[in-house]
């Protein structure tokens, strides 16, 4: 039987034709079982990949809790090091940060402390909850007392409402008007505090930024 050219031509086109009129839910057949059950992103009706939004969490669910000023601290003096990672490590080397065991982990290979995944490092973990504003100020332990003492024995009285603050917190008007101090002058040559002002209860002083209201530190004995 005589090959004829056009009788191929004519037959790779019809296969052609078929294969891009195949619906997406067939064609994900053909790239696996069930394409949906792997990639819940993935819609095979329109081929969509991404829906565009964020699942929504359970409803069970609750936020994980800001850490306390004290954990805080503890995770930004934890041991840095830029050195990167070579391969699997025993344990995460600040799990002592906050409160739980440590968890066996894999370092992903050049990776550091700071870019040490949230999932595998606890202090990492600790930092990434902080927001922006509660980050303490980089003041020793000394220099916290100090200013602790000074406030404490200054002859200002304790606030009355102050229970409720905590860093990021803003200062209410009675509290900024009435009950924000200048900070007393024996401390005030310490950096990073010239300009604030400062709160105190019966057991705590809150550092105030007062052009904004806002608690920039907290300080217990």
């Amino acid at each position: 039987m005589r090959h004829c050219p056009q009788l191929t031509l004519i037959t790779a086109a019809l296969i052609a034709g078929a294969a891009v009129a195949m619906s997406p839910t067939r064609a994900a057949a053909f790239a696996g079982n069930d394409v949906a059950q792997i990639d819940p992103g993935f819609v095979p009706d329109t081929g969509q990949i991404n829906r565009g939004f964020d699942e929504k969490a359970p409803t069970g669910s609750q936020p994980r809790p800001i850490p306390t000023p004290a954990q805080v601290r503890a995770a930004i003096s934890a041991p840095d090091s830029n050195e990167p990672a070579l391969g699997p490590q025993a344990a995460d080397a600040n799990a002592n940060v906050t409160v739980g065991a440590a968890l066996p982990v894999v370092a992903p290979i050049g990776s550091t402390t700071q870019t040490m995944p949230a999932k595998l490092s606890q202090r990492n973990d600790t930092l990434d909850r902080v927001p922006i504003m509660a980050l303490p100020i980089p003041l020793s332990d000394q220099d916290r007392q100090r200013i602790y003492q000074a406030a404490m024995a200054d002859k200002t009285p304790a606030a009355e409402d102050a229970g409720g603050l905590a860093p990021a917190s803003e200062l209410n008007v009675n509290q900024a008007l009435n009950e924000t101090h200048p900070l007393p002058a024996s401390v005030r040559g310490i950096p990073g505090v010239q300009q604030l002002g400062y709160v105190k209860t019966k057991n705590k002083v809150f550092l105030i930024e007062p052009a904004t209201r806002i608690v920039v530190d907290e300080i217990t004995s």
